[in-house]
């Protein structure tokens, strides 16, 4: 058995693809789409996997799963991992919301299989499958894991105004999932954060700085944000590496700004392939905002 062939069944598997394989005639467009992957290049596995996609072929799947595994870890294999992780939530090839037609190849949906791959992509830096990932637990009701993505992504956007409904949870409770998170269970959730953090999770060290960085239930402080991003980025967390860059390069009221310290902590988030760690992307990062306005 060929090295190429031992290399694609475990992505096949991953991929979690189960529907029969359409039978056709091989085309001209599929047989030179094919032989264009012998580059190892990520654009001619990527066409491959659209082209199934399109034509409604489980195969895409494992295409997608081998773009995504080309190095380097760029946005677009992450938005590779994404893709397989929406259609195996959804267990349909297509993106409509209609109901499928009956020649259409019929995938069991596979919420665990897809959960890996949205937190694959969140892992390498997409700030899309951080969204997916605060969807994912706040329909599982997983609470404490929904309120890390939102705080994730709403730090790494900018966009801290989208907590507002969460800063109001102890007058009018939000739903998150299919549960009312009040001002109790808020605070429940913060002080289990805080314990955790203590005891030196990783993980919770992040959400406490995500916290404090935007001043949700605890102190607004990026110093002591930058403090607990950077005690989870010493354990080798990556999320700790790249918030420590960013606060460091943005600076803010109680901090000033210092590029050079935080190019070090990008790197080390970019040599574990955390793709807007590399240095075209997170200098954008850290670039003052504008405002037009019209």
């Amino acid at each position: 058995m060929s090295r190429v062939l031992l290399i694609a069944l475990p992505l096949f598997i991953l991929a979690g693809c189960t529907a029969p394989r359409p039978s056709r005639p091989v085309s001209d467009t599929e047989r030179e789409a094919l032989a264009a992957t012998a580059d190892g290049q990520f654009d001619s596995a990527l066409r491959v996997a659209k082209m199934y996609q399109a034509w409604n072929d489980p195969r895409a799947l494992d295409w997608y799963a081998r773009a995504a595994a080309i190095p380097p870890r760029t946005h677009q294999s992450t938005s590779a991992e994404e893709r397989l992780g929406t259609i195996l939530e959804r267990g349909r090839l297509d993106s409509a919301d209609t109901p499928q037609k009956p020649e259409a190849v019929v995938l069991k949906p596979s919420p665990r299989k897809a959960f890996r791959w949205f937190h694959s992509a969140a892992y390498h830096g997409s700030p899309y499958a951080m969204r997916d990932l605060e969807r994912w637990y706040a329909t599982h009701d997983e609470m404490a894991l929904a309120l890390r993505w939102r705080l994730r992504h709403a730090v790494y956007m900018r966009e801290l105004y989208r907590l507002d409904p969460l800063r109001a949870a102890p007058a009018e409770p939000v739903v998150v999932g299919s549960t009312r998170m009040d001002g109790a269970t808020l605070n429940s959730v913060i002080a289990r954060i805080q314990h955790r953090a203590a005891r030196g999770d990783a993980e919770a060290q992040v959400d406490l700085g995500t916290l404090h960085e935007t001043g949700l239930g605890v102190v607004e402080s990026r110093a002591e944000a930058l403090r607990w991003y950077q005690q989870a980025g010493e354990q080798g967390n990556v999320y700790g590496q790249y918030f420590s860059g960013l606060v460091l390069g943005r600076g803010g009221k109680d901090m000033k700004a210092d590029v050079d310290a935080a190019a070090a902590w990008f790197a080390r988030a970019n040599a574990q392939q955390f793709y807007l760690a590399e240095e075209s992307y997170w200098r954008k990062a850290i670039a003052p905002p504008f405002f037009i306005f019209e």
